[in-house]
């Protein structure tokens, strides 16, 4: 190895170099006054460095706006066709929300009591979901499986999250490690209660499409034996919620689950457009816990614990949280030209492996990848 002229290699040289591009794009935008990235008066630049998109946060917040009321009156419309199989001998409401508030309170019927048969549901559908990817031709699994489906650690416990904690591209075949969430330890009954109402069995039904295959799981593992490892380890964070929100919709449409599953979904789609709003309001429009609090209760139907794990989120892990939206809609775009493009010719299978095999890579390589674009 050689040496710089200042003495140093040229590896440590190359590092600087990187670390003072980095001093210059944050010395601006993160003044000492802030406590959190987010909130910073560049917002802006730090959704721009997150998501890659160049939109003016104002008009990515008026499209999420317009999609939240959109998602709403889909879901609706949906619930109405579905009423009778999920309600029967119950009149539907006429107001939409009333309608979803009614249907969403009976997805929360279909719950577990306690940890043991929640988790073990959990693992109960790991095998279900491998057979249903494969008799389905939706996407190659790689094989051995290597997941452990177990608890969130303590730490995680109470604030609702888990996910999925991949190998990664250096040992593609160790151990993956879901952690589903679960109530802290020091929860009430009705703490308790609360949290498997959100997450029933129709929710956990969809989300483990989201977590594991072909979401997820299947995502990673494909990432970590595809040859660019930085990609793996550095993954592009729209593109990685975008193929989780996407991935469950994909299993709903090949017929994973029913009209409670369905429901749930949309329920999930209407939390995440909400994100995207939230987050951008508490960090551009000063929105307050409060206004947070109703908007997510009111104008995305979620319950109390969604709503303050949101507040969390949006303070820790902006703008994260706009990610699961904002992909999902540019792979259903993608998807929708993909089909255009090869009309009778087109196959879920073929479509879902080509948008694994460069990794987690944006969202734009693989549309030039597909349609050449």
């Amino acid at each position: 190895m050689g040496v710089a002229s200042d003495g140093r290699s040229p590896v440590k040289t190359a590092m600087l170099a990187i670390l003072r591009g980095y001093k210059r794009f944050f010395s601006p935008t993160l003044p000492a006054s802030c406590r959190f990235v987010p909130s910073c008066a560049d917002y802006a630049a730090v959704f721009r460095l997150e998501t890659g998109i160049d939109e003016p946060v104002d008009s990515v917040l008026a499209r999420g706006e317009r999609a939240l009321a959109d998602e709403r009156t889909e879901a609706a419309r949906y619930g109405r066709r579905v009423w009778e199989t999920v309600m029967p001998g119950q009149a539907p409401p006429t107001d939409d929300r009333a309608l979803l508030r009614a249907l969403f309170a009976r997805l929360a019927e279909a719950r577990d009591q306690e940890v043991a048969p929640y988790l073990a549901f959990w693992r109960g559908l790991v095998p279900r979901l491998e057979a249903f990817v494969r008799e389905h031709h939706i996407a190659t699994i790689p094989d051995p499986r290597t997941l452990n489906v177990t608890t969130a650690p303590a730490f995680m416990a109470g604030q609702s999250v888990g996910g999925v904690f991949a190998a990664g591209p250096y040992a593609p075949d160790a151990t993956t490690f879901l952690f589903v969430p679960v109530p802290s330890a020091t929860a009430d009954s009705a703490g308790r209660a609360r949290f498997f109402s959100d997450f029933n069995r129709p929710f956990t039904m969809m989300i483990a499409a989201h977590e594991l295959m072909p979401g997820h799981y299947l995502q990673s593992k494909t990432a970590a034996r595809s040859g660019h490892p930085i990609r793996a380890i550095f993954a592009d964070p729209v593109y990685v919620e975008g193929w989780g929100t996407f991935s469950e919709r994909v299993m709903l449409d090949a017929g994973w689950g029913g009209p409670l599953e369905w429901l749930a979904h949309y329920k999930k789609q209407l939390e995440n457009a909400a994100r995207l709003v939230v987050d951008i309001r508490v960090h551009t429009r000063n929105m307050t816990r409060d206004e947070m609090v109703r908007f997510v209760r009111d104008d995305a139907l979620q319950g109390e614990q969604l709503a303050a794990n949101m507040w969390i989120r949006t303070l820790t892990t902006a703008p994260q949280i706009t990610t699961y939206h904002l992909g999902d809609r540019q792979l259903r775009a993608l998807l929708a030209a993909a089909r255009g493009r090869e009309g009778a010719g087109f196959t879920i299978g073929r479509f879902m492996d080509r948008m694994m095999s460069l990794g987690s890579a944006p969202i734009s390589l693989y549309r030039e990848l597909i349609v050449g674009q």
